[in-house]
């Protein structure tokens, strides 16, 4: 089969040949039809996260994905061959299974059934980035008419948060260009956007919301710039980071409930997102597709900065 893989820890993951995964009593193996693109991918894809995680080489790229079950171990109670499903790898050493890949066969995987009115490319989109934006949302205990900033709000899991924030009944307050990206992120429910472009973030911020805002979902800074930007909280408020760039402690010194949100994929919370994709309660914002034979060009378009989900086809 081809898949996108690592041979070692020095090189770059390239498209090979590989063997299809063997089935076994513990795994199930899924023919994919479709797999997103997340950044800890392309992390993975240089190399550089072999040298933090232990790999079983060759060492396959790729988190999530959507496809056809072709076999299903005796472990196994709740899917059966044929079934539509989407899911993730986890990203438990050793590394070695992954979704940039015609198959995948793990003992590990989460899965839950893809909807029939949910394509493979849609459900692809969904794991890590929804269950991501979901947890940051829980993260901040919105209340109806509270003023929360999204920053990072035209990525991936940014444009799954933005309209998980308004269905919350949230002013969401987006960061986004003027253009195409604040339309964006207008039509996924949000009351108003900031143009990270146009200078200070953190100035244009407290122009409008001098007493601060109730919220703060950051999926963009670290360190310093993240420090800045919870300045915005209000006493009282929330802020939440997927980058683990919260001092909980020091935000805690001034009321501040800080979070560092980790994405944690579960059948549950797949089945539900799916279902609200479903129902058309939740939008997946798909920038663009790729086959992949050119996963090399859809990781540089990740890497320039998306509107929400690269996918590739498979």
């Amino acid at each position: 089969m081809k898949a996108f893989a690592l041979t070692s820890a020095d090189h770059p993951a390239e498209l090979m040949e590989l063997p299809d995964p063997e089935p076994g009593d513990d795994r199930i193996v899924v023919r994919v039809g479709a797999a997103s693109v997340n950044g800890l991918d392309l992390f993975q894809a240089s190399g550089r996260f072999a040298s933090m995680v232990p790999h079983e080489f060759p060492a396959i790229v790729g988190r999530d994905f959507a496809g056809v079950v072709e076999a299903v171990g005796s472990e196994w109670s709740d899917v059966e061959v044929g079934d539509e499903v989407l899911g993730h790898v986890p990203s438990l050493p050793p590394l070695h299974a992954g979704s940039f890949a015609e198959r995948i066969g793990a003992a590990s995987l989460v899965i839950a059934g893809k909807p029939p009115e949910v394509s493979f490319e849609t459900a692809s989109a969904i794991p890590l980035a929804g269950s991501t934006a979901l947890a940051s949302v829980d993260a901040i205990v919105i209340q109806p008419g509270d003023a929360v900033l999204i920053v990072g709000a035209t990525g991936g899991v940014g444009s799954f948060a933005v309209q998980l924030a308004a269905q919350r009944g949230a002013r969401v307050i987006a960061t986004a260009r003027p253009g195409d990206e604040a339309s964006l992120v207008t039509a996924l429910g949000a009351a108003e956007t900031i143009d990270y472009g146009a200078g200070d973030l953190v100035a244009q911020v407290m122009d409008r919301y001098p007493d601060g805002v109730d919220g703060l979902v950051d999926l963009v800074n670290r360190g310093e710039d993240f420090a800045a930007a919870a300045t915005l909280v209000r006493d009282g408020g929330r802020a939440a980071t997927t980058l683990s760039a919260a001092d909980v402690d020091a935000l805690a010194a001034r009321g501040v409930t800080g979070t560092n949100v980790r994405g944690m994929p579960t059948p549950e919370v797949l089945a539900s997102l799916a279902d609200d994709v479903a129902a058309g309660r939740l939008r997946v914002e798909i920038q663009a597709s790729f086959p992949l034979t050119e996963v090399e060009a859809a990781i540089q378009a990740f890497s320039a900065g998306t509107r929400g989900k690269i996918v590739l086809t498979v």
